[in-house]
């Protein structure tokens, strides 16, 4: 869901100029600042990425006196830590744990800013969900603030992540400095969350050159390129197997045994044959059918015989 708001509901001449004047009276509450951090009215405010300074925090995060995070930027994609919003019950906003923020950027990156997001995160690179408890102060209404010194419209998108886009306007060129206001609200209140932010960041397009402001004395030389090995195009050549020369080998002598010879005077049985066994050659036996014929021929015989002789 995108929320417009426009160019009417930004800070107008006498609101900048009541800027002007809190960061002039703000040098009373200014921050214990660390490299890397400061802390303010019991919060914590770090850097998470590389790419961006923060150079000091004041005020007290209330609606009349919100913080005022000032940080120089020479990337397009930096994340800024809140911690330690858990153990600091006097921020509250709405009868809801949070604070009034104004995020004051100095462009460094050397290109010109046409738009600049903002997004709530409570793990960095994970968009914030819808039942987590951190947002821009959502479902407040129109009391919420999202005005810039140089953008005329905001578009908020609720449902899938907390995100805002400034856009449209004047713009921001390299070495001017933008101002944002919003609130953050978190009613199930994380020790740490970070706003995501990208001024004119597009994934798809070539980045502007990034210029940071430290930068070293001494210039590192360049390391002489060094020439990758030709590849070698001659082939092998073929290597001819050595001659295998068999080695003879001596057959094994064979020494035939002994012969004993008789003694004398003892005679030695002589070894007999054993009788050969008479063959019997199987006498043939005759058919039946010319045993039959014979009978038969017999009987016809003494038949006829018979008839011959008288009675």
């Amino acid at each position: 869901m995108r929320i417009p708001f426009t160019f009417a509901q930004q800070v107008g001449a006498a609101s900048l100029l009541s800027i002007g004047l809190l960061a002039l009276c703000g040098n009373a509450s200014e921050a214990a600042c660390l490299p890397g951090r400061c802390s303010q009215n019991g919060l914590i405010f770090s850097e998470a990425s590389a790419n961006f300074r923060i150079t000091n925090v004041t005020g007290r995060g209330t609606h009349n006196n919100p913080f005022l995070v000032y940080q120089d930027v020479w990337g397009l994609d930096i994340s800024l830590a809140v911690n330690n919003l858990p153990n600091a019950p006097q921020h509250s906003v709405f009868n809801r744990p949070g604070f009034a923020i104004s995020i004051v950027s100095r462009n460094l990156t050397g290109a010109f800013w046409r738009f600049y997001d903002h997004e709530l995160q409570e793990t960095a690179g994970y968009a914030s969900g819808e039942n987590d408890g951190l947002s821009f102060a959502q479902a407040i209404g129109p009391v919420r603030p999202y005005t810039s010194s140089h953008y005329q419209r905001a578009d908020e998108i609720t449902d899938v992540r907390d995100f805002i886009n400034f856009h449209r306007g004047n713009g921001v060129n390299p070495g001017e400095t933008v101002r944002f206001n919003y609130f953050i609200t978190d009613t199930i209140p994380n020790q740490r969350f970070y706003i995501r932010q990208r001024p004119d960041y597009r994934t798809n397009a070539t980045q502007a050159p990034v210029i940071s402001p430290q930068r070293p004395k001494t210039q590192p030389t360049n390391p002489r390129p060094v020439k990758a090995p030709q590849p070698i195009l001659k082939r092998p050549q073929p290597v001819a197997p050595a001659p295998v020369t068999p080695v003879p080998v001596a057959p094994a002598p064979v020494t035939p045994a002994p012969t004993v010879p008789p003694k004398p005077g003892v005679s030695h049985p002589k070894v007999l044959a054993p009788p050969a066994q008479p063959v019997t050659l199987p006498q043939a036996v005759p058919e039946p059918s010319t045993v039959i014929m014979g009978v038969l021929a017999l009987l016809f015989s003494k038949s006829i015989d018979q008839r011959k002789s008288p009675n």
